[in-house]
């Protein structure tokens, strides 16, 4: 949240909504296509922690959706996925954590051939919060280049670093 308020505060309303939008040249993507993968990463997840026949199907994702053109649609849907997470805190227990899931993966751009990888719901979660983090470090740069405009600072601390990086940076200082 803190990334599209700095947009709002240094853009206004209008400008900011049109940076999420836009392709970066550098990286070829926009922020909102990159909040929108990492919510459906992390979405995944969830929807297989509370329903155990899901698999995660990684690579087949809706692409283009209202969630990653629109701010207004990508806030509701990172407050539904929270909403999720809650209820999914409120009832997890290690039988659900680490409940056995297919998580399936696109290993070649050539097919559509998946390849399953035998997990567990709490490996999973794990792997989409970290995904995630990887996904801000990019967002991180279209907003503070060309397209966004934005100052390093203006964003929330550590915004796109993983926290290994930032517990070794902590102790060196």
């Amino acid at each position: 949240m803190g990334l599209m308020e700095a947009l709002l505060r240094h853009h206004g309303p209008a400008t900011a909504h049109n940076i999420y939008q836009t392709t970066c040249p550098i990286v070829k993507a926009s922020i909102g296509q990159h909040i929108r993968h990492s919510m459906d990463h992390i979405e995944h997840a969830v929807r297989a922690a509370l329903d155990p026949e899901h698999e995660l199907h990684y690579d087949r994702r809706e692409r283009g959706g209202a969630d990653e053109n629109q701010w207004d649609a990508a806030h509701d849907r990172l407050h539904k996925i929270a909403n999720l997470i809650d209820n999914l805190s409120s009832t997890a227990s290690d039988s659900v954590t680490e409940h056995p899931v297919g998580a399936l993966f696109m290993l070649s751009g050539d097919t559509d051939t998946e390849f399953r990888l035998h997990s567990t719901l709490a490996r999973e979660l794990g792997f989409a919060a970290h995904h995630a983090i990887h996904h801000l470090a990019m967002v991180k740069i279209i907003a503070t280049n060309e397209v966004g405009k934005l100052k390093e600072s203006d964003l929330p601390p550590d915004f796109g670093r993983a926290p290994s990086t930032v517990n070794y940076d902590h102790s060196l200082k």
